[in-house]
């Protein structure tokens, strides 16, 4: 018989491969590949980690399972998968303290002004003490998490910590009451709580039920000295609306850390020049971008492989139906 072999899709540094290789060792061989020798190496895996490109996925004969070593899986070919029979299973999980951390900052920057004096300074200009220069505070306002998942229950945490009043929005609302949230409603219920907002949090994955679900609707319902921050994906916030929100005064001001299109699309990051409003703090996706984060989520991916490998049932399975 044939050794099994994984291939992970990008040229991994020696600690990551070493994560690999401690993980699988007797159940398979591990070789990290890209480009041109991605497409040799493939023929004959039986397990993948990372994106695939999809002439990958057509060169390879013995493909059979796909690990994403992070949470999203939207920049997959999932009808070509489903069509040649790969299980895809996500790391969703793996870094939401990272991204909650991270949209957490987001909302301080907002609330303090970090990016507008921080400019204001080192231009050789001051600020003066005026009632017109008040920063905000977090303590006392409330924050809508919409997506009430992994990343949203520990921004939750960190949040009533400070003393905010959190409410949670999911797909579906929870049978029981949750340890952080004042309540949890369902994402059909958006419209009615964002006008409770003082930050609305996007920590949604993108599928076909939450593409656009922040849409003129949920923003001219926000106060105008609300904020939005999304940490999720670009495409869950509808581009024009918040455009039109963040121009005409719907809302203060965003945060955003994904967008709508990236590099080398020449729109990138977004078409209408959204990251370039005043009223706008703009991060290249990086929340969940830290060395412990990107350990964490190689170490599960390994031990899902792994799982799948001894025949046992991987976690966070994609149901290609609803993905996520």
């Amino acid at each position: 018989m044939a050794e099994r072999k994984v291939v992970l899709a990008w040229d991994a540094k020696r600690w990551e491969l070493r994560i690999f290789e401690e993980r699988l060792k007797g159940l398979a061989i591990v070789v990290a590949a890209s480009g041109s020798r991605l497409l040799e190496e493939i023929v004959d895996a039986e397990a993948a980690v990372g994106r695939l490109p999809d002439e990958a996925v057509m060169a390879a004969c013995r493909l059979k399972f796909v690990q994403a070593p992070w949470a999203g899986v939207d920049g997959f070919n999932l009808e070509l998968l489903r069509s040649k029979g790969v299980v895809l299973a996500s790391a969703k999980g793996c870094n939401a303290r990272a991204v909650a951390e991270h949209a957490l900052a987001l909302m301080l920057a907002l609330a303090k002004r970090i990016a507008q004096l921080s400019e204001r300074v080192k231009s050789g200009g001051w600020v003066p003490w005026s009632e017109e220069t008040f920063l905000d505070d977090l303590e006392g306002k409330t924050v809508v998490i919409v997506g009430y998942g992994n990343i949203g229950r520990e921004l939750a945490r960190m949040c009533r910590c400070l003393g905010m009043r959190v409410i949670g929005v999911r797909r579906r609302r929870p049978a029981e009451p949750d340890e952080y949230a004042e309540r949890v409603v369902g994402l059909s219920e958006l419209g009615e709580v964002a006008g409770e907002a003082d930050f609305l949090v996007v920590a949604l994955p993108l599928t076909p039920e939450t593409r656009g679900a922040v849409g003129r609707r949920v923003l001219k319902a926000m106060k105008p000295t609300a904020y939005l921050v999304n940490v999720g994906r670009g495409a869950v916030v509808d581009e024009e609306a918040l455009y039109e929100a963040l121009t005409k005064g719907w809302i203060a001001g965003a945060a955003l850390d994904v967008w709508w299109s990236y590099p080398p699309d020449p729109s990138a990051p977004s078409r209408l020049g959204v990251h370039k409003l005043p009223n706008v703090v703009a991060t290249p996706h990086k929340a969940g971008w830290t060395r412990e984060a990107r350990r964490r989520c190689l170490e599960f991916a390994a031990e899902n492989v792994a799982r799948y490998l001894r025949g046992e049932e991987p976690l966070n399975v994609v149901d290609y139906s609803n993905p996520y």
